[in-house]
């Protein structure tokens, strides 16, 4: 069992040549670069259509995570020189978890449950007006991942470029001590920023989306 995310840029068509490739840079660093996602992402991922990246996840537990080091990392995206306050851009991202029927070279060419779960949820998600969901085949399980990543969705959309610097690096695996090293600023800053960020929320839907995976996948 495996999971596949797949994401989009919001409103992708109206950013400029440079602006979009600013963009599909973030998606070139995390993935390819990123310990902490690189680590538990398969060969390769895949970049169609400019806006459009999917990539498929060794371990389904670290899939949550992963797709919100992605959403952060998007978030903190500014365009101009002086940063604003809240990034222009956004990503919607949807993960499917389940078997891959299918191991090739690309993601391009595999296939498998997982990956159908994931690319017509995102699908959906755009007429709903959702940002991010979760498709395991478990009835019960998605029925609870959906409630709890609305209000997800809810926190996520409060979320600043300051915030998002900061969630992008605990995400990572940095403690309050690195994160504060890394932006140049205080330690007691950083537990600020994660307060406002909704930090202690966002850790539990983590544990508990690891927790209900576990049991998916020891069935």
């Amino acid at each position: 069992m495996k999971a596949v995310i797949t994401a989009d840029i919001v409103d992708y068509s109206k950013l400029d040549q440079k602006q979009a490739d600013k963009v599909l840079q973030v998606f070139y660093d995390l993935f390819d670069k990123a310990k902490g996602a690189r680590s538990n992402v398969a060969d390769g991922f895949s970049i169609r259509r400019g806006d459009n990246v999917q990539v498929e996840i060794e371990d389904p537990v670290k899939a949550l995570r992963i797709a919100l080091m992605l959403k952060t990392a998007v978030k903190r995206i500014s365009f101009d020189k002086v940063k604003k306050r809240r990034s222009p851009v956004d990503a919607r991202i949807a993960i499917g978890v389940g078997e891959v029927d299918a191991e090739r070279d690309s993601v391009n060419t595999s296939f498998g449950e997982a990956y159908l779960l994931s690319g017509r949820t995102l699908d959906s998600m755009k007429k709903a007006k959702r940002l991010i969901e979760i498709r395991t085949g478990d009835k019960e399980t998605d029925r609870e991942l959906s409630t709890e990543l609305r209000l997800l969705e809810v926190i996520m959309n409060n979320w600043k470029i300051t915030s998002a610097d900061v969630l992008f690096l605990t995400l990572s695996g940095l403690d309050e001590k690195q994160v504060s090293q890394e932006l140049g600023i205080s330690q007691p800053a950083v537990n600020q920023r994660k307060k406002v960020a909704g930090w202690n929320a966002v850790n539990a839907l983590l544990k508990r989306y690891e927790e209900l995976i576990e049991k998916i996948i020891h069935k």
